[in-house]
């Protein structure tokens, strides 16, 4: 329901708000961030250090000391972080030492061997910050469309239950998450049934005068019970309407976005066309077609095939990639060794995607003839 936002539409939501709203929100982000990174140091029963590209005093060799403090995500086709190996990074840890405060900058791999883990333990690590800042971006869309859901509270018969994270939200004039609703009508929902109970047993235990009194007490709360039911039912009807506009108008956008990737496509085909002279290598197509904005490898494969006369075969296995996608995968992967490209970290079995590497004056060792391939 909630489109996640980029770091500059956030800081530009955080900025509208009060001072107290922003210092809450920051706030319960870093504590967040930091039980997740308390908790895995706990939960993995990390018992040994492993010095990795850096050397630790004898004073900072007990692991219990040591604490993840803060991750950076740079994001896509972004190498803004760097190791302490001296490898630009997309994902960078820094964790410090809490009594020498020596601090030590890590990616996912010299993380994961420093803290003596499994790889995919720090995968976990960097889907649970991910949780967090998804539920920053609930709270601002929340904020910004003006939808605290407050009635969730006040309709509680008792509200001593209410945890003090849930109150808080009232107090700093903050939205509540979705989870916390959900919290507040499991609460309803048992208040409503510990009440019947009792009712129940009022009949069973009073006289016989008093137990008219106890039924019709029971009767409110059951029109009660029905008018807040009735109530939940428009809500959830106005959901689903909400829903199914929303779905249409989604369809809309997929279909014109679609549109705009054909038209894009083409266009992209015809500028790489004209940019290439007669003979052009297949290794040449390849590379311009990176340079002219495609950073996909499947999508590049798929190119080639039906607009550059290659091979249109696609294989036969689970991803039914084109024939020629190793072939292609290999011309980039020269472009990457000679310096012009990089492969983002993102790039997994069922894909590979390749940037601009906004980085080329660092390799020193490339001829001028190398540097003049770029087609603009």
């Amino acid at each position: 329901m909630y489109e996640r936002i980029s770091a500059d539409e956030s800081k530009q939501r955080l900025s509208v708000l009060t001072k107290e709203q922003r210092d809450f929100l920051e706030y319960e982000m870093k504590r967040g961030r930091r039980t997740v990174f308390e908790n895995v140091m706990r939960d993995e029963k990390i018992t040994a250090l492993k010095s990795v590209d850096i050397k630790l005093l004898e004073d900072e060799m007990n692991v219990v000391d040591w604490l993840i403090s803060d991750y950076d995500d740079f994001g896509p086709g972004n190498l803004g972080g760097r190791c302490a190996c001296g490898r630009r990074l997309r994902y960078m840890f820094t964790i410090e030492h809490q009594i020498t405060h020596n601090k030590i900058q890590y990616g996912k791999d010299h993380l994961s061997a420093f803290l003596n883990i499994e790889v995919n333990e720090i995968d976990g690590v960097i889907n649970e910050l991910d949780k967090i800042d998804y539920e920053l971006d609930e709270l601002l869309w929340k904020t910004e469309n003006n939808e605290y859901y407050y009635e969730y509270y006040e309709r509680l018969p008792d509200k001593t239950v209410v945890s003090e994270s849930i109150k808080k939200h009232i107090e700093m004039n903050v939205p509540f998450l979705d989870r916390q609703i959900n919290r507040l009508n499991k609460h309803f929902e048992k208040q409503i049934e510990t009440l019947e109970e009792e009712q129940r047993k009022i009949q069973h235990e009073v006289e016989l005068e008093k137990r008219q009194e106890a039924r019709r007490q029971i009767e409110e709360l059951l029109k009660e019970k029905k008018k807040i039911e009735d109530m939940l039912e428009a809500e959830k009807k106005a959901q689903r309407e909400a829903e199914y506009k929303r779905q249409q108008q989604e369809n809309e956008r997929i279909e014109r976005l679609l549109q705009e990737k054909r038209e894009k496509d083409a266009k992209l085909i015809d500028i790489v066309k004209a940019q290439l002279s007669y003979g052009a290598t297949f290794n040449d197509i390849a590379y311009s077609l990176v340079l002219n904005g495609q950073h996909s490898a499947v999508a590049i494969s798929h190119i080639m095939a039906n607009d550059f006369g290659f091979d249109k075969r696609n294989s036969r296995g689970l991803m039914k990639r084109p024939y020629i996608y190793m072939d292609v995968l290999l011309a980039l992967k020269k472009q990457v060794d000679n310096g012009n490209l990089i492969m983002d970290e993102s790039s997994n079995i069922e894909d590979c995607i390749f940037y601009v590497n906004p980085y080329q004056e660092e390799n020193s060792d490339k001829t001028e003839e190398v540097k003049q391939q770029t087609l603009f």
